[in-house]
């Protein structure tokens, strides 16, 4: 993982990111964040705290990392 990417998202969202948050990063629809997370395709683990979903700013930043190695792979 980057520590230019963590670095980033803790600076801009702390260390906890809502679906708005990650909608906003991945350039997607808070709705399709949601539907994502609900069929376990999104690939970021998300943690619950009751029944809203966040999502760790370090997983995200690993997240983005493997896109950007797939995208330079291809």
């Amino acid at each position: 993982m980057s520590l230019l990417t963590h670095a980033y998202l803790l600076e801009k969202y702390g260390p906890l990111l809502t679906t708005e948050q990650l909608g906003s990063v991945l350039h997607l629809e808070p709705g399709t964040v949601r539907n994502q997370t609900g069929a376990q395709t999104l690939g970021i683990p998300v943690i619950r705290r009751g029944k809203t979903p966040l999502y760790h700013a370090q997983d995200v930043a690993a997240y983005l990392d493997q896109l950007r190695s797939l995208s330079q792979a291809a």
